[in-house]
């Protein structure tokens, strides 16, 4: 028996600040750049708070002009809701995911060219339903040049992607793209102008459902109050198309602070509001990003990710989704090999119609909560267990869920 129907929510970007901050550390479960909070079909990213402010980073500050590396991260679960449906299928699951960086340049200090490239296959297999057996892959790249008042950053992310979602409640074939070119002058000792231009698409194999693009340009202006902190405001125009539905012009205003108030404190919150026009008629709602991390004493690590944002669906022909939520994790050192890891997390989306007929209404409440357990054997090699728990309480029956899993990681760094 095989579900293979793809799902439609639109993919929100990832940040690709990542690749400058160690991705390859073996850290048990970890993702080859953090993962932007969306959906809660993932965990909460621990190593960079913020994903583009201040770095909670154990290799900041140390000059690192070329590198190269390597590693794989292996692991074997029972999920018992492996399409996350309400029509429950268990299911045992292997995954083998080797990935590589190469880094030349600094994009941080000094001045000049750098190139930073990532790539990450992850192979799947499924003990009984191998006709869903893939190959999920993801590669990312950041290039640019830094000059005395002048920056130039080229960033991109390609993903071929078939995993379960809570949108559809089944696997799914999709392709993403996101790529961004930013340039950023120094008009004084503190004041920053940055004028970027973007797109992004999302296509899916499956006909029935709607391949969706953004194209956007955004200026901001950036103010360093103090070495610790740093404001900003930001405009940013785009327009929205969806395959079957009218096209979506995007107005967003948001104000940002980046705040290091301590040493082991990193905050980074970006609040606003997007005015939407649509087939039939338009509306303002507020967005949120927020990404606060701190490490109350040594060995511990607390970390929280907020975020409000609208966005369309392509699984719903012509609906936008109001999409909240929030994130916490704890990361506790357990002695000189052990630590332990709880995460959990809320979210709520509302669906409304913005193009065509038809009802709308439907409304998703998502939760979960994973303790992990790690022993790291080396500072290149380390193993943990772990049980993660999530549900979708939908008013829609179709959509909701309950899904468990439990199993073992390992995850090695040449």
């Amino acid at each position: 028996m095989s579900h293979r129907v793809p799902r439609a929510p639109r993919v929100v970007p990832m940040t690709i600040a990542a690749l400058a901050a160690g991705v390859m550390a073996p850290s048990s479960g970890e993702e080859l750049t953090s993962k932007a909070p969306g959906r809660l079909e993932g965990e909460v990213d621990s190593r960079i708070v913020p994903q583009t402010g201040a770095r909670l980073d154990e290799l900041e500050g140390k000059k690192r002009t070329e590198e190269l590396e390597m590693g794989i991260a292996i692991s074997a679960a029972y999920d018992d809701n492996i399409f996350l449906s309400p029509n429950a299928q268990s299911d045992f699951v292997v995954k083998v995911a080797p990935a590589i960086k190469w880094r030349k340049g600094d994009p941080v200090e000094g001045e000049g060219g750098y190139l930073s490239i990532a790539y990450k296959p992850t192979a799947v297999a499924y003990a009984d339903y191998s006709s869903n057996d893939r190959i999920d892959q993801v590669a990312a790249w950041e290039t640019g040049w830094r000059g005395k008042a002048i920056k130039f950053a080229y960033t991109g992310e390609a993903r071929a992607l078939g995993d379960a979602t809570a949108d559809t409640g089944t696997l799914t074939d999709r392709t993403e793209f996101v790529n961004e070119a930013r340039i950023s002058w120094s008009v004084r000792e503190r004041v920053a102008v940055e004028v970027a231009a973007g797109y992004e698409s999302t296509s899916y194999k499956d006909t029935r459902f709607a391949d969706s693009s953004y194209g956007y340009g955004e200026v901001a202006l950036k103010y360093a109050y103090s070495p610790k902190t740093t404001l900003g405001v930001a405009y940013k125009f785009g327009r929205f198309e969806v395959d079957g539905a009218g096209p979506q012009d995007v107005h967003r205003t948001t104000a940002r602070i980046e705040w290091k108030p301590r040493e082991k404190i990193a905050i980074d919150v970006e609040v606003g509001a997007e005015h939407r026009v649509f087939d039939s008629g338009s509306d303002t709602t507020p967005v949120v990003e927020a990404r606060i991390g701190w490490k109350p004493k040594e060995g511990t690590e607390v970390y929280l990710n907020g975020y409000r944002r609208e966005q369309a669906s392509a699984y719903l022909a012509g609906q936008n989704y109001t999409q909240g939520g929030v994130a916490l994790g704890i990361v506790q050192r357990l002695g000189d090999k052990w630590s332990a890891r709880l995460e959990g997390g809320l979210e709520r989306s509302e669906y409304s119609r913005v193009s065509g007929t038809g009802s709308a209404g439907r409304e998703d409440k998502i939760h979960f909560i994973r303790p992990s357990l790690e022993y790291r054997f080396t500072d290149d090699f380390s193993m943990g267990l772990y049980y993660r728990y999530s549900e979708n309480s939908s008013n829609n029956p179709a959509f909701g869920y309950k899904d468990n899993s439990a199993g073992v990681e390992m995850g090695y760094h040449f």
